[in-house]
């Protein structure tokens, strides 16, 4: 590392990486994937070639390469990259969904939070995982599905409160549209706080959002996400759009609820508006 180059702690890597700290640490101590420097009272500093290899890691493990494997490919590049679909992990975390081990499924996706970022675990084995169920069509799986979606999302939730202990942050308001989210909503905030959000969660708001809105716009909330996974009624529609417009906060709306009404895409309701 060039003794001028700028150097982050680990903390500034994090928010730039979207890599938490503790998976960060993981990579580095099991994994021997960084290598960054020490203070003389044994911080981290990183460089931007540390951060470039997380990227190149992030790379390998968005193609389901498992971490472990990542070194090899990462120090090799004549090394071909193995053909992987799904975790190591995802048979095992299936067979403990039928046979209902709640508990130790949650102990395996504890521990996977540590070594890989949310998003990598969203796209490997969250959602692919849910629809293996969903396609097995049957009274059994289908129970199985509704106990990994509760499985997830637990795990998810407590990744979220560990989370929130770091202080200094930005302030997020995440706010669910309807009752019944599911892991999502949590896969959200987690995304969020990755990028440097101390974000609360409100699972429910179906009134009085304008109010909500202008009473977090007089405190120090920076951002603002509104959720839903279902279609808006004409009155909920319509206060997201005057939060939009007139809250003064940096409004977003996310969840499936943007495929059923593009025109609540943020920036479309202030091209209207304008």
């Amino acid at each position: 590392m060039d003794s001028n180059e700028k150097r982050l702690s680990i903390g500034e890597v994090s928010e730039i990486t979207g890599v938490n700290t503790v998976t960060l640490r993981a990579w580095q101590r099991r994994y021997g994937l960084l290598k960054p420097m020490r203070t003389d009272k044994g911080h981290r500093l990183y460089g931007e070639d540390d951060v470039k290899r997380i990227e190149a890691i992030l790379s390998w493990l968005d193609k389901g390469v498992p971490v472990s494997k990542v070194k090899e490919l990462l120090d090799n590049t004549a090394v071909f990259p193995p053909r992987v679909e799904k975790l190591p992990e995802w048979d095992s975390l299936k067979g403990m969904m039928l046979t209902f081990d709640a508990a130790g499924a949650e102990s395996t996706l504890l521990e996977l939070t540590k070594n890989y970022p949310i998003s990598v675990l969203e796209n490997t084995l969250f959602s692919t995982l849910s629809d293996w169920f969903s396609e097995q069509n049957s009274e059994v799986t289908n129970l199985c599905r509704q106990l990994w979606l509760a499985t997830v999302k637990n795990v998810l939730v407590r990744c979220l409160h560990l989370g929130s202990k770091a202080k200094g942050k930005k302030q997020c308001w995440l706010v669910g549209l309807h009752g019944d989210l599911d892991y999502r909503f949590y896969l959200q905030a987690l995304m969020f706080q990755a990028d440097g959000y101390n974000v609360t969660t409100y699972e429910r708001i179906d009134t009085a959002l304008p109010l909500l809105a202008r009473s977090l716009s007089d405190s120090q909330v920076e951002k603002l996400v509104l959720y839903s996974d279902q279609a808006l009624s004409a009155a909920l529609k319509r206060d997201v759009v005057a939060v939009v417009y007139e809250s003064g906060l940096d409004v977003r709306v996310e969840g499936a609820c943007l495929a059923i009404h593009p025109d609540l895409n943020t920036a479309t309701i202030m091209n209207k508006e304008s």
